[in-house]
C-alpha cells in the first residue's frame, strides 16, 4: 500500500491560489480543501507511486539528498515517515526542510508517506550519497 499526503493550514490572509501553487511543488494532484473547527487546510494526496517524481527531482535538483535522507529516516513511524517543508520557499517551486511550529511564519506543509517498505521508498527517494553522488541507486520504485 503507498499513499502520500500534503496538507497546510490556510490562513485568512493568504492566497488559496498560493497556497495551492505550494502543495503542487510538492504533489501535482487535485487539490482539496477540508474544514476543521474554524480552520481551513487545502492539502493534496495520491495513492499513485509516479505522484512522487516532484519530490524526487526537487531533492536532485537542489542537492539535498543527504538532508532529505536524513528527515525521511529519522522521521519513520510503523511504515509512515512526516516531515515539513516551508510553505514559502515551495511556492517559488523549492523545497526546504522545517521544523512543524515556528521556521515558517504561515506555517509548514506536512508530508506524509506510507508506504509497505518505507525503507525501500527512501532508498529510491533520497539514496545514500557519496561526494554529493549517488552510490546506492535504487533505479525502480516501487
Amino acid at each position: 500500500m503507498f499513499k502520500i499526503k500534503a496538507i497546510t493550514k490556510q490562513h485568512q490572509t493568504e492566497d488559496p491560489n498560493k497556497v495551492a501553487t505550494s502543495l503542487k511543488t510538492i504533489l501535482d494532484s487535485e487539490v482539496q480543501e477540508q474544514k476543521i473547527g474554524n480552520e481551513n487546510y487545502l492539502y493534496v494526496e495520491s495513492k499513485d507511486h509516479a505522484s512522487l517524481e516532484n519530490l524526487h527531482t526537487l531533492f536532485r535538483q537542489y542537492k539535498i539528498l543527504d538532508v532529505a535522507r536524513k528527515v525521511l529516516r529519522n522521521n519513520i513511524v510503523d511504515n509512515t515517515t512526516v516531515f515539513f517543508v516551508n510553505k514559502q520557499v515551495a511556492f517559488t517551486g523549492k523545497i526546504n526542510f522545517c521544523e512543524e511550529i515556528g521556521e515558517s511564519p504561515l506555517g509548514p506543509i506536512r508530508i506524509e508517506i506510507t508506504y509497505d517498505n518505507i525503507d525501500h521508498l527512501i532508498d529510491w527517494l533520497a539514496p545514500y550519497t557519496k561526494n554529493g553522488r549517488e552510490i546506492k541507486l535504487v533505479k525502480k520504485f516501487p
